[in-house]
Formats: structure tokens, C-alpha cells, sequence
């Protein structure tokens, strides 16, 4: 009985052994089937090319290394780019993902075919739509140069390495949250802030405004959810408020239809997204940032044609006698009012949005830290009755030309350089009308001292405008019926304080005009016709 179970033993385990033995050889045939779908000719090469780069890597400093990884990243390329073609057949021939044909990899095969790749530091990726690539395991360009690039370059390839270890997009869109994505933006965005004079900056760039596309637009095959995303945008701002995605995500939350997600025109908001980006995400743009610049690309380049022109015009003028200044001041002007004109076109969209915050409180540090860069420029942003708009200072023309110019063309220049601010003019009107009776007093001196300058019609315009607005202030409704139920109001007393000081001025002879015909009905338009008599008198 021993010797037969020993016998049974020992056929028991040749036969399993044999099994064993078996599925072994099939494993090693399989693996083999595998590689030999493979050029390892071509994988050879691909190692040589690393393997000779390394060496002349060792002997390199730092800067010279970065320019060895650009000249090896573009061999590469062109080297890959061979591979694949070279692999063509099996690439694109529904190895992954596609049961429904014979060539279909198993999970098992898949893993086979990476394993061999690895050796290679090489690995298949599922690209899209049954097609696959041959390219670098993810750390691949990290490991090999970390130890010898300046910093700059070692930060960004650590994270492209850490970003190519997950697919990014696919048939079905992203393969990552939004959140993720949010953070990605944020990470070069700090890479940007962290190294402005990188030589990679204009390819961080141009990935972080691929990001910000596809983190506001989805990315084609997606499925896109406009309330769940506006979620998400509502967090990043949260998370990040001084970002300047953060701005680009308050201005896309306005214009975007959240109720009647339907009705959004994806084309429109498309094109509406791109435009902000090209104009706002330049290169360079996050250093002006931080110098408080927020203009556009476009409008930065017309502010160093300003201050060329400044320059310009400032050596020009010593050049001149005073009715030659006087002509180039002219020129200068309307030159300007172009120039100025184009690029509060440029950033309509940046003035009327970038200085609020909340519901139409005004960030005074952003403002104040943008108009400390246009000082440079003698220019600022003021504010107007809707938005913001970028204007000369108003000292701005009076101390270029002063000392070079005819003595009308001085004092208008000086009365122009103290206007009262758009926002300020506005209250004054109301709380304070002596602020603009003494704008009008002095228009109407300058009127009379220079009967005969060439800058009469613009000072005539000027005291109309400031006359007319100090006119209807004072003589309201409200106003009228109080003269006529015989009492006085605070308009009526400034209106008599006017008259009593100024007797002579021609504003005096509209108030007179009012005091006795308030009564009437047509008071307002017999006003208007008033002051356009006098205003035709200063012609």
C-alpha cells in the first residue's frame, strides 16, 4: 500500500509539473508574440540616443543642460514620431478598448506589452477613438534631468511628469475633475509668478490658457454642465479671489444664462472666452499684475507709443516759438484722443468690471495700484458713470506745455488742469453748486480776457456745459414751486448769492431771467434758448 501511494505521489507531481511546465511555455510564447509585434531595432536606438545623451549631460552646467533638454526633447520627437509610424498598423488597429476585433490586447497583454516598453522607458498610451501611441513613462524627461537643470526647468518637469501619469482627456471628454483641473491652472500660474524670466514661460503659457479654455468651455466630446460648474467656479474664486482666473471666471459667470442653461449660445460664449484670454493671459501678463498693470496686450503696446510720443513732443517743443508751440499742442492732443480712444476700446470689458467689488463697491487698492503704474504715463483710471475709463491726468497737458506756449493757450491749459472729476462733478452739482459757480466764473474771465484766442470755441463749450449744469441744479421743480408759494430754498439763496457777487457775469443774466419768469410754464425750455443766447454771444 506505501509503495502505491508513493508511486501515485511522484506521477502526481510530474504531471503537475507538467502543467505547470506547459502554461509556462505558453506564457513565455504569448510574451514573445508580443514582442515581436515590436521593432526592437528601433527601441535600441532610442535608448542609444538617451543613453549618449546622459554622457554628454555630466559634463554640462546647469544653463547648458536646459539647452541639451530642448535639442533631446526635439530628437526625441522626431525619433517617436518614427516609431509610431513604423507601428502604424498595430497602433491603430484597435489594440485596446475594442473586443470586437482579434488584435484586441487583454488586460494581461496590455500589461506584457508595457512591461516590455519599460525596459525602453518607453510605455503605449490609449490616445482616442481606438488609437493608441508609443511614448515616455511619464517621469521619463523628470529623472533623467532633475540632477543637472537650473530650477525652473526641474520644477516644470516634476510637474508635467506627475501630470502625464493620468490620461487628460478622452472619447468622453475629461478624464479629470474640474477641480483638478482648477488646480492645475493655479499650479502654473504659480509657476509663472515664481520664475517670470523662465525661457519656458511662453510654452507654461500657452498650457495654462489650453487649461483655462477647456476648465470654462469643457473640452469636444464632453458633457457639459452648466449650473454643476458654475459650483465649482464659485469654490475656485472662493479659494483663490486675487487669482487673475478668478477674474476671468466673474466676467464668464455674468454674461452665462445659469437659469435657462439652453439658451446659452455655446459659439458666443466661446468666442467671448478666447477673446478675454488673448487679450488678458499674454505672456508676461501675471509680472504686470503684480505691478498693478491689468490692461491688455494691445493696450500696453499703445502705452509705450504714449510716453515715445511724450518723450517726443517734450524735446520738440524746445524747439519751438510759442504759436508754433501752441499748433503742436493741437497736433498732440488729437493724436492723444486717438491713441486714448483705442485703448478704452481694448479694455471696455476690463474698466467696466476689474475695479468692484460685490454690487458696485470700488476696490480702491486695485485702482490706486494701477494708477501708480500710469503715473509713469500721466495717465489714470477715474471713475465715470458707469465703469471706469482711462483718461490724462488733468495736470497732464499744463505741465508739458507751460513754459513753451502762448499765454491763452497757458491759462486754458492751467483752467483745464483743474476740472473736477467726473464722480466728484457730479455731487458738487448737487451738494455743492459754488464749486461749479466758480468753474463758470472762471471760463467766462477766460472768455473775456482772450476775445480773439484760437481756443475761444472750446472755452465757450466748456462754460456752456458747466453754466447749463449749474443752471438746471438750481432751478428744479422742487424749486420753482417753492418760489411760487413764496418761500426760499438752499438753490434760491446760492442762485441770489451768484447774482449779488457777480452782477456782471452773463450767468447773472439767466438767474435774473428765472427770478422773474419762474412763473410761467414753458420756464424750463425759455431756460435752455437763455443760455444758448448767451452762449452764442461768447462765439
Amino acid at each position: 500500500m506505501k509503495k502505491i501511494l508513493i508511486i501515485i505521489f511522484t506521477v502526481a507531481i510530474f504531471v503537475i509539473g507538467g502543467i505547470f511546465g506547459y502554461k509556462k511555455i505558453l506564457s513565455i510564447e504569448k510574451e514573445n508574440k508580443i514582442i515581436q509585434l515590436f521593432n526592437k531595432d528601433s527601441l535600441e536606438n532610442f535608448s542609444k540616443n538617451k543613453n549618449e545623451m546622459l554622457e554628454k549631460l555630466k559634463t554640462l552646467n546647469k544653463e547648458e543642460a536646459d539647452k541639451l533638454y530642448e535639442q533631446y526633447l526635439e530628437s526625441n520627437n522626431t525619433i517617436l514620431e518614427n516609431l509610431n509610424i513604423e507601428h502604424d498598423k498595430l497602433l491603430s488597429g484597435g489594440i485596446y478598448n475594442n473586443e470586437d476585433t482579434s488584435e484586441n490586447f487583454t488586460d494581461e497583454e496590455w500589461k506584457i506589452a508595457n512591461k516590455f516598453l519599460n525596459k525602453y522607458d518607453l510605455e503605449l498610451w490609449y490616445l482616442a477613438r481606438g488609437t493608441c501611441i508609443i511614448k515616455e513613462v511619464p517621469d521619463f524627461y523628470y529623472k533623467t534631468f532633475k540632477d543637472y537643470v537650473t530650477d525652473d526647468y526641474k520644477e516644470y518637469l516634476k510637474i508635467t511628469s506627475k501630470e502625464n501619469e493620468e490620461h487628460y482627456v478622452a472619447d468622453s471628454g475629461l478624464c479629470i475633475t474640474l477641480e483638478e483641473l482648477g488646480d492645475r491652472i493655479v499650479t502654473w500660474e504659480n509657476f509663472l509668478e515664481k520664475y517670470p524670466n523662465s525661457k519656458l514661460n511662453d510654452k507654461v503659457n500657452n498650457i495654462c490658457n489650453s487649461y483655462r479654455r477647456d476648465y470654462i468651455l469643457g473640452v469636444p466630446g464632453g458633457i457639459y454642465d452648466y449650473k454643476e460648474s458654475a459650483e465649482e467656479y464659485n469654490r475656485f474664486i472662493k479659494k483663490y479671489p486675487d487669482g487673475p482666473t478668478t477674474e476671468l471666471l466673474g466676467y464668464y459667470l455674468e454674461e452665462v444664462n445659469l437659469d435657462e442653461p439652453e439658451n446659452n449660445d455655446s459659439e458666443d460664449l466661446s468666442k467671448m472666452i478666447d477673446e478675454y484670454i488673448e487679450k488678458y493671459f499674454y505672456l508676461g501678463s501675471l509680472e504686470n499684475r503684480k505691478k498693478g498693470n491689468l490692461f491688455s496686450e494691445q493696450t500696453n503696446t499703445l502705452l509705450k507709443e504714449f510716453n515715445k510720443n511724450k518723450e517726443e513732443v517734450i524735446n520738440k517743443l524746445k524747439t519751438l516759438n510759442k504759436e508754433e508751440a501752441d499748433k503742436f499742442y493741437e497736433d498732440y492732443l488729437e493724436s492723444n484722443n486717438e491713441i486714448l480712444e483705442k485703448m478704452n476700446e481694448n479694455d471696455y470689458i476690463m474698466l467696466d468690471n476689474a475695479f468692484y467689488i460685490g454690487e458696485g463697491d470700488i476696490d480702491k487698492e486695485k485702482l490706486n495700484k494701477q494708477n501708480k503704474f500710469l503715473d509713469n504715463y500721466g495717465l489714470e483710471v477715474i471713475e465715470i458713470e458707469e465703469g471706469f475709463m482711462l483718461t490724462e491726468k488733468k495736470n497732464f497737458y499744463y505741465n508739458i506745455f507751460k513754459n513753451y506756449v502762448s499765454d491763452d493757450y497757458k491759462d486754458f491749459l492751467k483752467l483745464r488742469s483743474e476740472d473736477i472729476e467726473y464722480i466728484d462733478y457730479l455731487s458738487s452739482i448737487n451738494e455743492h453748486p459754488e464749486i461749479v459757480a466758480d468753474k463758470v466764473i472762471n471760463w467766462e474771465k477766460f472768455l473775456e480776457k482772450y476775445p480773439d484766442s484760437k481756443l475761444r470755441k472750446k472755452a465757450n463749450d466748456i462754460c456752456y456745459s458747466y453754466r447749463d449744469d449749474y443752471i438746471l441744479a438750481l432751478t428744479s421743480s422742487q424749486t420753482t414751486e417753492v418760489l411760487k408759494n413764496g418761500k426760499i430754498n438752499e438753490d434760491v439763496k446760492e442762485l441770489n448769492r451768484f447774482k449779488n457777487k457777480y452782477p456782471n457775469s452773463p450767468t447773472t443774466e439767466i438767474i435774473k431771467y428765472y427770478l422773474e419768469n419762474y412763473k410761467n410754464d414753458d420756464i424750463n425750455d425759455m431756460l435752455a434758448d437763455k443760455n444758448i443766447e448767451i452762449y452764442n454771444k461768447g462765439e
